[in-house]
Protein backbone atom coordinates (compact mmCIF):
# COMPACT_ATOMS: atom_id res chain seq x y z
CA UNK A 1 0.00 0.00 0.00
CA UNK A 2 2.76 2.44 0.94
CA UNK A 3 4.65 1.67 -2.27
CA UNK A 4 1.52 2.27 -4.35
CA UNK A 5 0.87 5.57 -2.57
CA UNK A 6 4.48 6.71 -3.01
CA UNK A 7 4.34 5.75 -6.69
CA UNK A 8 1.15 7.76 -7.19
CA UNK A 9 2.70 10.83 -5.55
CA UNK A 10 5.80 10.44 -7.68
CA UNK A 11 3.94 10.04 -10.95
CA UNK A 12 1.10 12.51 -10.50
CA UNK A 13 1.31 16.17 -9.52
CA UNK A 14 -1.47 16.88 -6.97
CA UNK A 15 -2.07 20.26 -8.62
CA UNK A 16 -2.71 18.72 -12.02
CA UNK A 17 -4.95 15.75 -11.26
CA UNK A 18 -8.50 16.03 -9.96
CA UNK A 19 -8.66 12.68 -8.16
CA UNK A 20 -6.10 13.51 -5.47
CA UNK A 21 -7.77 14.18 -2.09
CA UNK A 22 -8.51 17.82 -1.30
CA UNK A 23 -8.30 19.37 2.15
CA UNK A 24 -11.80 19.58 3.60
CA UNK A 25 -10.73 22.40 5.92
CA UNK A 26 -9.48 24.51 3.00
CA UNK A 27 -12.59 23.76 0.95
CA UNK A 28 -14.84 24.77 3.87
CA UNK A 29 -12.95 27.83 5.16
CA UNK A 30 -10.57 28.95 2.43
CA UNK A 31 -7.68 28.90 4.91
CA UNK A 32 -4.83 26.40 5.15
CA UNK A 33 -4.73 23.68 7.77
CA UNK A 34 -1.34 22.60 9.18
CA UNK A 35 -1.15 19.79 6.63
CA UNK A 36 -2.16 21.76 3.54
CA UNK A 37 0.49 21.40 0.89
CA UNK A 38 1.79 18.08 2.19
CA UNK A 39 0.85 16.27 -1.02
CA UNK A 40 2.62 18.88 -3.12
CA UNK A 41 5.58 18.73 -0.71
CA UNK A 42 5.81 14.94 -1.07
CA UNK A 43 5.63 15.18 -4.86
CA UNK A 44 8.32 17.88 -4.96
CA UNK A 45 10.62 15.98 -2.60
CA UNK A 46 10.36 12.85 -4.69
CA UNK A 47 11.57 14.90 -7.64
CA UNK A 48 14.39 16.53 -5.66
CA UNK A 49 12.79 19.98 -5.69
CA UNK A 50 13.44 21.12 -2.11
CA UNK A 51 12.51 24.75 -2.69
CA UNK A 52 9.05 23.84 -3.98
CA UNK A 53 8.67 21.39 -1.09
CA UNK A 54 9.58 24.17 1.35
CA UNK A 55 7.01 26.53 -0.16
CA UNK A 56 4.32 23.85 -0.18
CA UNK A 57 4.61 23.07 3.55
CA UNK A 58 7.74 24.14 5.41
CA UNK A 59 6.57 22.73 8.74
CA UNK A 60 5.91 19.24 7.38
CA UNK A 61 9.29 19.31 5.64
CA UNK A 62 11.03 20.20 8.91
CA UNK A 63 9.10 17.49 10.75
CA UNK A 64 10.26 14.64 8.49
CA UNK A 65 13.33 13.86 10.66
CA UNK A 66 11.16 13.96 13.79
CA UNK A 67 8.63 11.59 12.23
CA UNK A 68 11.40 9.22 11.13
CA UNK A 69 12.85 9.30 14.64
CA UNK A 70 9.45 8.59 16.23
CA UNK A 71 8.81 5.67 13.88
CA UNK A 72 12.28 4.26 14.63
CA UNK A 73 11.71 4.72 18.36
CA UNK A 74 8.40 2.88 18.17
CA UNK A 75 10.21 -0.17 16.79
CA UNK A 76 13.09 0.21 19.25
CA UNK A 77 11.06 0.95 22.38
CA UNK A 78 12.08 -2.30 24.07
CA UNK A 79 15.74 -1.48 23.64
CA UNK A 80 15.43 2.21 24.50
CA UNK A 81 12.64 2.17 27.08
CA UNK A 82 13.85 5.28 28.95
CA UNK A 83 14.09 7.31 25.75
CA UNK A 84 10.66 6.07 24.67
CA UNK A 85 9.19 7.07 28.04
CA UNK A 86 10.86 10.49 27.88
CA UNK A 87 9.55 11.21 24.39
CA UNK A 88 6.02 10.10 25.27
CA UNK A 89 5.67 12.41 28.25
CA UNK A 90 2.68 14.77 28.12
CA UNK A 91 4.97 17.83 28.02
CA UNK A 92 6.65 16.64 24.82
CA UNK A 93 3.35 15.75 23.17
CA UNK A 94 1.83 19.11 24.16
CA UNK A 95 4.92 20.91 22.81
CA UNK A 96 4.51 19.20 19.45
CA UNK A 97 0.83 20.08 19.43
CA UNK A 98 1.70 23.69 20.24
CA UNK A 99 4.12 23.89 17.30
CA UNK A 100 1.40 22.57 14.99
CA UNK A 101 -1.04 25.18 16.29
CA UNK A 102 1.54 27.96 15.92
CA UNK A 103 2.29 26.87 12.35
CA UNK A 104 -1.45 26.86 11.58
CA UNK A 105 -1.82 30.42 12.83
CA UNK A 106 1.47 31.66 11.33
CA UNK A 107 0.83 30.37 7.82
CA UNK A 108 -2.65 31.87 7.65
CA UNK A 109 -1.67 35.28 9.04
CA UNK A 110 1.52 35.84 7.08
CA UNK A 111 0.93 34.06 3.79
Amino acid sequence: MAVALATAYYLFDPLEVKWMPRCLWKVATGTDCPGCGSQRMAHALMHGDFLTAWHANAYALCMIPVIIFLIWLEFAKGRYAKLYAAVHRPAVIMSLMATILLWWIFRNLLF
